[in-house]
């Protein structure tokens, strides 16, 4: 019971705002009800793998803090009953979802970006006949649309014109077909009848016009589309990604190698150079390749090349894992709770949860935006939150134990 009312809260808190946006921007388009549904439930696993860590945290804190407060944890060590009989049950429970959690992430994740994005497309390809509606206009990208009466894909009265970038480009026709070409990006193909194209610079003055009898325009509206779902490494399995990140490793691998030679080479210039000086003569000669040297040192620099997608694929292949850990670090650093006497213990204990589940997020999205800093394998950043907990926990368990000793 309180790992199903933390669950509930947790993906309330976090994430309902996202599935209702979602909902709301797709039943804007009239789609049916059954599609809606379908691509709100693959849309959940991305959810989940935060999800239940937290949701464990809290539940093992609630639980220790209700015991404690309850005297009950007092009353079995009175009785010559080991509090690790306790703790066994909640490392037992927090091992069963840490499998749970990687299941969703590995498996769960993966398939329902693939469905996710297959329902969307089908979605997308109905596009002419619920996202343009009748004198109506849309922005697409850096394009503005504007249009008249709409029969299925064929479009009446167009008016393109771009906002970005000059020349600015504007194009009318009196009708023109929308056609989905590319079902994964969500690009579509304009077919214009006797358009007419003006373009224009900043200065008005200069401009050129053009007519022909037909004309192609491609719009990409990806922008437009909700994904709360990708194709990203995070939506791969770690058995797809494997190869992906092999692959790009010994890339980085044959960089770093370069990297060396290339300093050694230039080391053994400049220690020659050195070497070299032995009169005014040659002086100033060998100072100008020192200087040639020392410059190409200072553009090497002294960190090894970063492969930014060996970093990138490593990083979230080691997420999993690091997800899946986490609901036994989380667990691990609310065990001290059972060592200490609070009023209130069930309440106190899911407001410490809600804070230790505001720093693990924090130290996690900390590690992410260093994964480009350094050249070592950037999976091993990931597992610093369920570190810190399993320390943290640790310590003040041993801290607590020895006081009440």
């Amino acid at each position: 019971m309180n790992f199903l009312v933390s669950f509930l809260f947790f993906f309330f808190i976090f994430f309902i705002n996202q599935i209702l946006l979602l909902v709301q921007e797709i039943a804007l388009k009239s789609v049916d009800v059954k599609t809606i549904i379908i691509l709100v439930i693959c849309a959940i696993p991305q959810f989940l793998q935060y999800v239940v860590p937290f949701a464990t945290l809290s539940a093992s804190s609630m639980i220790l803090g209700d015991l404690g407060a309850s005297n009950e944890l007092m009353a079995l060590r009175s009785s010559g009953i080991a509090l690790y009989r306790v703790y066994r049950v909640l490392i037992f429970c927090s091992v069963f979802l840490s499998i749970f959690t990687y299941y969703i992430s590995d498996y769960l994740m993966p398939l329902s970006s693939r469905v996710y994005q297959q329902r969307l497309g089908e979605v997308m390809r109905q596009l002419p006949t619920f996202e343009l509606s009748p004198d109506s206009t849309n922005t697409i990208a850096d394009v503005v649309m504007r249009n008249g009466e709409v029969s299925g894909s064929t479009v009446s009265d167009i008016l393109l014109f771009t906002t970005e970038d000059s020349p600015y480009m504007t194009i009318s026709s009196p009708e023109g077909s929308l056609e989905l070409i590319d079902s994964t990006r969500f690009i579509y193909e304009l077919n214009l009848d006797s358009p007419q194209i003006l373009m224009t610079e900043d200065d008005i003055s200069r401009a050129v016009s053009a007519k022909g009898d037909s004309a192609s325009v491609f719009l990409d509206f990806s922008s437009q589309v909700p994904s709360l779902t990708d194709t990203n490494p995070s939506n791969l399995s770690n058995s797809e990604l494997w190869p992906l990140m092999m692959s790009r490793k010994e890339i980085r691998d044959e960089n770093v190698r370069r990297f060396h030679e290339q300093r050694e080479e230039s080391l053994m210039s400049l220690a020659g150079n050195l070497k070299r000086i032995e009169s005014i003569d040659n002086y100033h000669r060998s100072y100008e390749d020192l200087e040639d040297d020392t410059e190409y040192l200072n553009r090497l620099g002294e960190d090894e090349p970063v492969q930014f997608y060996y970093q990138y694929y490593s990083a979230e292949f080691n997420k999993k894992f690091a997800l899946a850990l986490g609901c036994i670090a989380l667990t691990v650093v609310t065990l001290p709770l059972s060592l200490i006497k609070i009023r209130h213990g069930r309440l106190v204990g899911f407001g410490l949860s809600l804070l230790i589940a505001v720093s693990y997020w924090y130290i996690l999205f900390v590690s992410q935006l260093k994964i480009f800093d350094y050249s070592f394998n950037a999976g091993f950043l990931m597992y610093i939150p369920d570190t810190v907990m399993l320390i943290a926990g640790s310590a003040m368990l041993i801290y607590r134990k020895r006081r009440v000793g």
